[in-house]
Formats: C-alpha cells, sequence, structure tokens
C-alpha cells in the first residue's frame, strides 16, 4: 500500500494531479483545500490512500495527514464513497466537518455540492456515533483526553450510555488529574453500576 508520496507536481487540477516522482507520474484525487496549497513545478509531499475495491484501483492524496486520516474515516462510514468524502474535505475544513455533526448543523452541509438535505441529515445520524474518533482525528489529544477518550470508549463498549459515561469520566478526571486510565474505568463502574 502507498502511504505516502514526494515529487514533483507535474500537473495539477482542483481534485486531481500528476506527481512525478523520480520518473514515475503518479495519479492522485486530492481535495480543493490540497490544491489550494500545492503549486504546478512545485516539489510536494502528499500523504496518500491506496483505495481498491473490485475493479477500482485509485489514489487519494492529502496535503496533512489530519484530512487523509478523516478521509479514511468518512469512507468507512455506510453511504460514504471516495467521491462524497472528497466533496466534504473540498467543502470545509476539517475542524468545521465535525463542528456541523456535533451541532448537527444541516444547513452547513447541504452548501457542499452534492449534498442534499436528506443526505446531510443520514451523515449527521451516522457520523454522530462516530464522533469521538472523528474529533481526535481533527485536533491532537493530550494525554489526559486520550485517556479519557479511552475509558470513556471502553465503558461503552461494556454497554454503558455515552453521555452518562462521558459526564462520570470528565468528573473523575477533575478531581484526581493525575488518574491512570485502568483506575477511571474501575471508578466509573462503581458509579455507574
Amino acid at each position: 500500500m502507498i502511504a505516502k508520496l514526494k515529487g514533483t507536481v507535474d500537473e495539477i487540477h482542483p481534485t486531481e494531479l500528476i506527481l512525478d516522482v523520480k520518473g514515475v507520474g503518479y495519479g492522485l484525487t486530492i481535495p480543493v483545500s490540497t490544491y489550494e496549497k500545492i503549486h504546478p513545478g512545485g516539489d510536494v509531499s502528499l500523504y496518500v490512500h491506496t483505495f481498491h475495491k473490485d475493479d477500482q484501483f485509485r489514489l487519494f492524496g492529502f496535503f496533512s495527514k489530519v484530512e487523509r486520516d478523516l478521509f479514511v474515516a468518512l469512507i468507512n462510514v455506510s453511504g460514504i464513497g471516495p467521491a462524497m468524502a472528497i466533496s466534504l474535505l473540498s467543502g470545509m475544513a476539517p475542524e468545521r466537518l465535525i463542528d456541523a455533526v456535533k451541532q448537527g448543523n444541516i444547513a452547513a452541509l447541504t452548501r457542499i455540492p452534492g449534498i442534499g438535505k436528506t443526505k446531510a441529515e443520514k451523515l449527521v445520524f451516522e457520523l454522530k456515533r462516530r464522533l469521538s474518533r472523528l474529533e481526535r482525528i481533527a485536533r491532537p489529544l493530550s494525554a489526559i483526553d486520550s485517556s479519557s477518550s479511552d475509558a470513556i470508549e471502553a465503558l461503552v463498549s461494556l454497554g454503558f450510555n455515552e453521555s452518562d459515561s462521558s459526564r462520570c469520566v470528565a468528573a473523575l478526571v477533575s478531581d484526581n488529574p493525575d488518574i491512570t486510565i485502568e483506575e477511571i474505568i474501575k471508578e466509573a463502574l462503581k458509579i455507574l453500576a
């Protein structure tokens, strides 16, 4: 699998480019946000997602690791293919996209070409369930945030409600900032059970 390419931009269009890597031209599909950051003839290093399905083999290039990771998270959602994921990333910065999902902002999503009201509602519904993962991708977490997030995921996987788990973990961490993930889960189980 190709994960990163570094070379010279041979040709570029808003959603496609040819990257010359030591004489081999790689065709990549890119979001507009990546297009805006690179110039024809310039050297660039792109994060790549290799997409292979049935008779399709495509490379998707991204200027930042955050965009690539968000693209991968998006295409893993039922009903979102690579073309729609590129449209979403082209239409909104990762942080704004996650904010729109978090707030259920259907209007912001429908401003993206190809996303109607019904599709926007489905996106919000599907992506809200993956919100903690998407937020981790869009912003680096501190050690406390990471432990809290992992503890919440563990509690949810044990069958507890996500919002109750979040409140409980937040209270435990605010009372004792040095608490370990094992202690968080142990204490949360006592409280939630």
